[in-house]
């Protein structure tokens, strides 16, 4: 999972991407780049560093070492390839259809078989990231219409892709078939946006115009959209549903709706399905609990407290690189207040629950703290199966629910009820708005997967 950024026709163009990137910051927290293309010198520039947006880029970095009016930028959280910065996008090439630069929200599960393909045909790879074959696709492509090419080249792909690219003063923007990732398309003034999220749109003063649709090539230069097509067949739309639950920013739009209604309702759901448990209070797991447990409080009328107190200055700790950091990152994140918990029956909830470390941590110092019975619940289902699409839920032998019953990870996490919120509700929750109900890759809830699936995948 990252976040793509990408804007053209504007002289502010790197100042407007980091802004973006600050807003995306939360889909990955490894590494950020940004690229700059140039009219008026012809050249492109890339910047990419590990950490955080905020340490990375200044305006007086933007302004003077990345001046240009078209620039994509980009934030990394890995799945499985090397964290590293050889790894951190954009990615740039020189090739035969000139200077290029590639960011890239998703995985790509034929990456071995196109892999060894280009190597047998003399291709040298530079990183381990799956982003670098569409690079080696476009390079190899023969032709002289940009358009053309790049529909050649992804037609090849297999999984989930948000891409935008970036040649001269030119922005061009792409969906996988089935739109696993979000991506939109947004204006501000004279310049057209394309982000992972709607908010990063708003956050620079745009509007948001659009979702890019499944199997969708658009091409945008000077304020002007060239071309928009599709590349390809679309059976069937499958948007993966763990956006709304986990990684999505509240104030982004989404089906349309608000991610934040949806977590409310994903809480006003779980309330009617736990309509027999009795709690003094309603207890977020900051942040990404906060609004499915106000939905909880709203439809219990348990009394919604919060009773951790976060530290705004560690990350998201699922998305750290190791189950170490993971862990540290957690502890360091959340301290309970303990004259809201002591003594409490809590109605405890969180998005989701994936190796049960974390979540065994947050219940011990509850308990601590002086909690007197803990009632678990997630706002989604149990999570039974890897996903190949651009999320790191590892290998099943390490998914606490694929290989433990409910009543097994109860005793484990030390909880007096452990409560999953129902598939159907939560995508329920996910489509208020929709007619068609079958839109969600779910395959993490019910080992479906909507493509077919080497197991060797990386990202």
């Amino acid at each position: 999972m990252c976040g793509i950024i990408g804007i053209e026709n504007n002289n502010k163009a790197a100042i407007f991407v980091s802004a973006g990137l600050l807003t995306l910051q939360h889909r990955g927290e490894e590494s950020a780049g940004i690229t700059v293309s140039n009219q008026n010198t012809h050249t492109m520039k890339t910047f990419t560093a590990m950490g955080l947006v905020s340490r990375i880029f200044s305006e007086e970095i933007n302004c003077k070492k990345l001046p240009g009016q078209s620039a994509i930028g980009h934030v990394r959280y890995t799945t499985s390839a090397k964290s590293s910065l050889i790894n951190a996008q954009p990615f740039q090439i020189n090739c035969i259809h000139g200077d290029l630069a590639v960011a890239h929200n998703g995985n790509i599960t034929n990456f071995h078989q196109l892999k060894n393909k280009l190597l047998k045909k003399g291709a040298i790879f530079t990183h381990t990231s799956d982003t670098e074959i569409l690079l080696h696709l476009i390079a190899m492509t023969k032709g002289n219409n940009l358009k053309t090419i790049i529909a050649k080249a992804v037609r090849k792909l297999i999984g989930a892709f948000s891409i935008v690219i970036l040649k001269n003063n030119t922005l061009i923007g792409v969906k996988d078939i089935h739109g696993f990732r979000p991506l939109v398309l947004g204006k501000v003034g004279k310049s057209f946006i394309l982000s992972s999220e709607t908010s990063a749109v708003e956050v620079l003063g745009g509007k948001y115009i659009r979702d890019i649709s499944p199997g969708e090539i658009i091409i945008i230069r000077n304020g002007t959209i060239i071309d928009s097509f599709i590349y390809g067949k679309v059976d069937k739309q499958t948007s993966c549903i763990f956006e709304q639950v986990y990684f999505s920013r509240p104030d982004s739009i989404m089906f349309g709706q608000t991610i934040k209604e949806a977590r409310v309702m994903m809480g006003i759901y779980l309330a009617k399905q736990m309509k027999n448990i009795k709690a003094d209070i309603v207890m977020p797991v900051p942040d990404t609990g906060y609004f499915a447990a106000l939905g909880f409080s709203r439809e219990s009328h348990i009394l919604f407290e919060n009773g951790f107190i976060r530290n705004h200055y560690v990350g998201r700790s699922f998305i750290k690189p190791s189950q170490n950091l993971r862990t540290i990152t957690a502890k360091l994140k959340l301290r309970p207040i303990k004259e809201v918990v002591n003594g409490k029956n809590i109605i405890l909830i969180d998005d989701s629950i994936v190796r049960g470390t974390t979540a065994k941590n947050l219940i011990s110092i509850l308990k601590k703290a002086g909690a007197h019975n803990i009632h678990f619940a997630l706002s989604c289902p149990p999570i039974l199966s890897s996903c190949y699409y651009g999320i790191d839920t590892p290998q099943k032998k390490y998914l606490i629910a694929a290989m433990h019953s409910i009543e097994d990870i109860k005793q484990y996490l030390n909880v007096d009820t452990l409560n999953f919120l129902g598939l159907e509700n939560l995508i329920n929750a996910c489509s208020l708005n929709v007619d068609n109900k079958k839109i969600f890759c779910d395959a993490c809830f019910t080992g479906i997967y909507p493509t077919k699936i080497n197991k060797c995948t990386i990202s």
